[in-house]
């Protein structure tokens, strides 16, 4: 008996070897040298794609199609699954009308949100991969959630969240008080660092959303220092005194962990850069170094300045912003006090109606909140 079982297994190694060496290996073998000819950026799809055009009987030509398969509106988010697992972008997003974002980049993300990271990282645990619905593509699901994995019907309930709570209750750190007659500081600027100002700091959620009457307050109030190449601008661990714009040069973000230890490099600002408005507005320690690598020109605003005007003009367009972040369910479980961290590092974009916002496949190094209009999620899928 034993030595039929092993003739057994010997013949049907003999006919998978014979099978292999006869129809697999011949067809593998010219499409790695064709791949090694073209050197595809995704040998996958490539692959893919040649064995139905090479099919020895019934060739057919194959091309790739974008299919719908999500629609996201005011208050859901995308482009967060690149940004925590560090793969390609896995969907091509495109804007229906207007829209509005609000977009936090990876060194924002990785540097504030600690609870957020969390929450995200347990929604994607939940998401399944997205698979293209073999019925009418047209009707593609409505839902909240992220363009680039699909959610399951029944999520797993995440584990309850460990809230860092905050002492302060409110937006700002103190009552900033406001004496009869005070007026900002205005310092001489030519036409041309007013525009760019203003180009900046449109860009900026935590003052793009002032009315134009504050908009001019604000920079006129921000006044001119020059750094030389070496200089720290701010240090890491000091109370914070200035919020900055950098106009002209470049800077190294520094950290050092812990504090008193060497710091290294983290991040780098350019042209339109701001930096410090985190401990203007809550009283925190600098949580990082900002070093000059070249000559620099910034603009800067000091705290009590700053502190007075966003109570005079800016405090209720900052409530709103928290209003809208508020109704994101993402954002639930944080505190008002970790929202407005949020809001303040969001920069603001707006693209125009057939837009791609992020492409299938692209690095992704950004994080997006509709706040307003809507956008089309596409999948690259072989069409033949």
């Amino acid at each position: 008996m034993s030595q039929t079982t092993d003739s057994s297994n010997v013949s049907r190694r003999e006919a998978v070897k014979e099978y292999l060496e006869s129809t697999v290996v011949p067809v593998l073998s010219r499409a790695l040298t064709d791949m090694c000819v073209q050197q595809p950026e995704d040998p996958f799809k490539w692959l893919a794609r040649w064995l139905i055009e090479n099919h020895p009987t019934s060739p057919q030509q194959a091309e790739w199609c974008e299919t719908l398969v999500h629609k996201l509106a005011q208050g859901d988010f995308f482009g967060e699954i690149a940004l925590l697992s560090g793969k390609p972008r896995q969907a091509t997003v495109k804007a229906v009308g207007t829209v509005t974002l609000l977009v936090l980049s990876r060194d924002a993300f990785t540097r504030l949100c600690g609870n957020l990271f969390e929450i995200l990282r347990r929604n994607m645990e939940s998401y399944k991969s997205i698979e293209i619905p073999e019925a009418n593509t047209d009707d593609a699901k409505e839902q909240n959630g992220p363009e680039e994995e699909n959610e399951d019907d029944e999520p797993p309930t995440p584990p309850p969240v460990n809230v860092r709570r905050g002492r302060r209750g409110t937006v700002f750190v103190e009552a900033a008080q406001i004496e009869d007659g005070w007026t900002p500081p205005s310092y001489p600027k030519s036409e041309d660092e007013i525009q760019r100002l203003d180009e900046h700091i449109s860009k900026t959620a935590l003052l793009a959303y002032l009315d134009p009457k504050a908009r001019t307050t604000v920079i006129e109030a921000f006044e001119k220092k020059n750094f030389s190449a070496g200089e720290d601008i701010i240090r890491q661990g000091d109370d914070g005194d200035y919020y900055y714009i950098l106009d002209a040069g470049k800077a190294d973000v520094l950290l050092a962990k812990p504090l008193g230890s060497e710091p290294f490099k983290v991040n780098e600002y350019g042209p339109g850069g701001s930096f410090g408005e985190l401990a203007l507005l809550h009283g925190e320690p600098r949580n990082a170094t900002i070093r000059t690598t070249e000559s620099c020109v910034t603009w800067a605003l000091d705290r009590d300045t700053f502190r007075k005007i966003m109570m005079q003009s800016g405090k209720q367009d900052m409530n709103d912003r928290l209003q809208f972040l508020s109704k994101v369910s993402l954002l639930a479980e944080l505190t008002q006090y970790e929202k407005f961290k949020i809001a303040e590092a969001m920069k603001l974009r707006s693209a125009e109606p057939g837009e791609t916002i992020i492409k299938e496949g692209d690095v992704g190094n950004e994080f997006f909140i509709i706040q307003s209009g809507n956008v089309n999620c596409y999948k690259r899928t072989l069409k033949f």
